[in-house]
């Protein structure tokens, strides 16, 4: 288990993201983060109603290039 978990997605069509987000996930400590850089359109709005959905805390999204984002997304506790 990590504090801080970075993944790289771009390039992968959706829905790969969001599954390796899920994924992933439970490799981070409570408290912890997993940021998410991706280029999945549809991801723009599976990854944060995901996100919200089971529990965590998102902290930051933004457009970090045409057609890229990135996600931050704290855990704060056991989510299902």
């Amino acid at each position: 288990m990590v504090k801080e978990l970075h993944l790289d997605v771009r390039g992968e069509p959706c829905p790969y993201p969001l599954i390796q987000a899920q994924q992933k996930i439970g490799e981070v400590l409570p408290g912890g983060r997993l940021i998410i850089d991706f280029d999945c359109p549809q991801a723009t709005d599976n990854l944060p109603r995901w996100a919200t959905s089971a529990g965590y805390v998102i902290e930051s999204f933004a457009k970090t290039s045409p057609g890229q984002w990135r996600i931050v997304i704290r855990k704060e506790q056991e989510a299902s």
